[in-house]
């Protein structure tokens, strides 16, 4: 008897997992530990007044390409869902790249829920594309999202 309870209780947890959440927050934590792992792009970062404690403190993050590194190959089930739930909530384009490529991105999060994501340019694009990629969660908000990124880059994205 007590091992269907276990059984039972295993159920009732996967039931409450969101594993498209799992999978997005994940792909967050890689671009947070890609930033704090890429010299160059902290010190251009506190060029521009942002401070290792503020990188750690807002979990930002840098879009540096390097995604197939960390996920499996679309040939592994893994792999295949993981890519899979990124193209679904647009995080990735059809053909595979990734929409906050060369970028610094702030997470929101609400109570452990990520809700929207603000992406700029760590390098001015060389051909016409935006500097500044929001992201948002497909759900509405009661108040408005405060990016601190927008604060931080209203001289970089205006010139």
């Amino acid at each position: 008897m007590n091992e269907i309870e276990t059984i039972d209780e295993f159920e009732q947890m996967l039931q409450r997992i969101n594993i498209d959440e799992v999978y997005i927050k994940q792909l967050f934590d890689i671009y947070h530990s890609r930033l704090l792992n890429d010299a160059t792009a902290c010190n251009k970062l506190a060029r521009r007044g942002i401070s290792h404690e503020a990188i750690i403190q807002y979990h930002l993050g840098y879009c540096d390409r390097s995604l197939n590194r960390y996920i499996k190959t679309s040939s592994t089930a893994e792999g295949a869902s993981f890519r899979h739930v990124l193209k679904c909530a647009g995080l990735i384009t059809a053909n595979g790249h990734e929409v906050f490529r060369g970028c610094i991105v702030e997470p929101i999060y609400n109570e452990g829920t990520l809700l929207a994501v603000c992406g700029i340019k760590l390098i001015c694009p060389s051909r016409p594309a935006p500097r500044i990629i929001q992201w948002f969660n497909g759900a509405m908000y009661p108040k408005p999202l405060a990016f601190h990124l927008m604060k931080w880059g209203a001289r970089y994205v205006t010139h």
